[in-house]
């Protein structure tokens, strides 16, 4: 993987929600609030699949009062404090020009207890009881389809972005349902869970993946354990590439002296410009 030295300072910004309203077609048990930092709007989202609510910031551009242009959107995962720095970089390239102007979509769970995190884990990881597999069917059968209806977005221009657990959903996602989503930015997944069993979809998805013209961008720090982050990663890197894949475009990235939870801001900000480049 390529080497490179850049760096940013994560900024974590959570934004609770203050008044009531009910959403169509999904269940609803809280409000949605404007508020003027990145044109934020949140609610609590009730899914009848996950059996569960999910907290969901969304930041529409400045432009998108004025317009009535149709925008990507940037799914987040861990929103409840991955959501204010993704919505902060996410201005900072647009001003830059480095991307295009997106919606960002931050999802959560409103807190950042150990309730939250065992929903979080709950959710990330592929297991027997449904976990991956419901969290992911919540997203494409009831949230983005919410969003698609009552926000001005590209339908199919979607991209997630996960980080260390939320990376190895983001790839649970790529192996078995590719069409989710049409970028996907994958920072220092935590592949160990349940033995690796990552690798045993990723054996089965070259069928599903097929010619489909994707972009992932997968990166990991130098810091990082290797028994753990570094080489699982790079293991995995290699099986993608072995299948030669037409239509997917994969960037990898080892960012030198970084730790693990000095990678979140670093792989977003180059996730995102590696996605976004025609």
């Amino acid at each position: 993987m390529k080497r490179l030295t850049n760096g940013l300072l994560s900024i974590v910004l959570i934004i609770m929600l203050s008044e009531m309203i009910h959403p169509q077609n999904i269940s609803s048990e809280s409000g949605t609030t404007k508020y003027s930092l990145y044109n934020t709007t949140t609610e609590f989202i009730t899914s009848e699949i996950a059996a569960d609510s999910f907290f969901i910031l969304v930041s529409v551009p400045d432009s998108y009062y004025s317009t009535q242009e149709r925008y990507p959107v940037l799914y987040v995962l861990d929103g409840d404090i991955a959501y204010g720095m993704a919505a902060s970089i996410a201005r900072y390239l647009q001003i830059g020009e480095n991307i295009p102007e997106l919606i960002v979509v931050g999802i959560g769970y409103g807190s950042l207890t150990k309730s939250a995190a065992k929903k979080r884990r709950r959710d990330y990881r592929p297991t027997e009881t449904g976990g991956a597999e419901n969290f992911l069917k919540f997203l494409y059968e009831e949230l983005i389809p919410y969003i698609d209806a009552n926000y001005r977005t590209i339908p199919g221009d979607r991209t997630i972005n996960g980080y260390s657990l939320g990376g190895l959903f983001g790839l649970f996602t790529f192996f078995t349902r590719p069409e989710t989503f049409k970028n996907y930015i994958i920072g220092s997944p935590n592949l160990s869970w349940d033995d690796y069993s990552i690798f045993k979809y990723e054996e089965n998805s070259p069928e599903k993946i097929g010619d489909m013209q994707l972009k992932i961008f997968i990166s990991v720090g130098s810091e990082e354990s290797e028994e753990r982050y570094f080489n699982p990663v790079d293991s995995l890197v290699t099986n993608i590439q072995r299948y030669n894949y037409s239509g997917v475009n994969l960037e990898t990235h080892v960012f030198n002296g970084s730790t693990h939870l000095m990678g979140p801001p670093e792989s977003l900000t180059h996730g995102l410009i590696s996605v976004f480049i025609k």
